[in-house]
Order: C-alpha cells, then sequence, then structure tokens
C-alpha cells in the first residue's frame, strides 16, 4: 500500500546552512531598489523565519526570531525592533501549530505564510505609526502576496542539502 512507505528521508541539516540562508536573505535585502520596485520584493527574512521555524523548530524558534529580526532591523536601518517584534509573533504563530502545518500540502502551506506574512507586514507599519511615521500605502502590502508565491520554489531549494544523495 502506498501508506505504508515515507515519502522521503531526508539527512539532517547543518548549522551553517541556515546560517548561510540568512546572510543571502540580508544581503539581498540591502541591495538598492527603484521605490516601485521595492513594493513588490518579499521580505526573503520573514520567509526564511517561517522556514526555518516550521521545519526546524528544535533549532530556530522564537529567540532566533527575535535576533534575526534585530539584526535586519540593523541591517535596513528602520525603527530599532518592529523586524524583531514581527519575527517573533509570526514565529511564534507558526509554532503554535507547527505539527499541523507541516503536514499540510505545498498550496495549503503557502495560504498560511501568506496570512502570517501580512501579519507581519501589519505588526511593521504599526510599529512604524507609533513612532509618528504615516501610513505607507495600500501597496506596502503587495510584497506578502508575492513572497507566498515564492514558498514552494524557496521550499524546494533549501531541502537541496537535505536529500539524500546530495553533498552537504
Amino acid at each position: 500500500m502506498a501508506f505504508d512507505r515515507p515519502k522521503e528521508f531526508l539527512k539532517p541539516i547543518k548549522t551553517r546552512w541556515i546560517v548561510l540562508s540568512f546572510l543571502v536573505a540580508i544581503a539581498v535585502e540591502l541591495l538598492p531598489l527603484d521605490m516601485a520596485l521595492a513594493s513588490w520584493v518579499p521580505d526573503l527574512t520573514a520567509l526564511l523565519v517561517l522556514y526555518w521555524t516550521l521545519n526546524q523548530p528544535r533549532r530556530f524558534g522564537i529567540g532566533w526570531a527575535f535576533a534575526v529580526g534585530l539584526i535586519a532591523d540593523v541591517a535596513s536601518a528602520s525603527v530599532f525592533g518592529q523586524h524583531a517584534l514581527a519575527y517573533s509573533v509570526s514565529s511564534y504563530l507558526i509554532l503554535a501549530r507547527q505539527r499541523q502545518v507541516v503536514m499540510y500540502n505545498l498550496g495549503q502551506q503557502t495560504l498560511v505564510v501568506l496570512v502570517l506574512l501580512l501579519v507581519n507586514q501589519t505588526l511593521m507599519v504599526l510599529a512604524r505609526m507609533t513612532t509618528g511615521s504615516l501610513f505607507a500605502g495600500w501597496e506596502y502590502f503587495i510584497a506578502p502576496f508575492v513572497g507566498a508565491v515564492f514558498w514552494p520554489l524557496l521550499t524546494n531549494v533549501l531541502l537541496i542539502p537535505q536529500r539524500r544523495g546530495t553533498p552537504g
């Protein structure tokens, strides 16, 4: 029967792969972009926080999400703590249902990721507005939809080092 066989056995992930993924994401976010294009670029660091929290909850959790958020705050010269707050809340929300969400197919996970990215963006807008900034505009909420579209691709790319037969 098809129920007897697991889909795929994965090798354990190495910490350097997690660190490298965040270094690449923060480097990409530091690239200078045109303002019209910037609203379409998803928050890659937030996507990675969600991915690693979902798939490696024992190695990456709320504390690491907060630390990565502080690094993202410093790197983007934004309100100190806004990314840390948003990433921590997103990490908590995905951990609350981690065992359930990890069993979803990629389409269902994409919907969960979309909601969490929208929560992420909303928290960052609220953090900016409490410090006196103006509302960023509704185009600020385009990026979570783009990020959700990239979720299946990101998942498949980050699974490459864990698949059997690949060096890593």
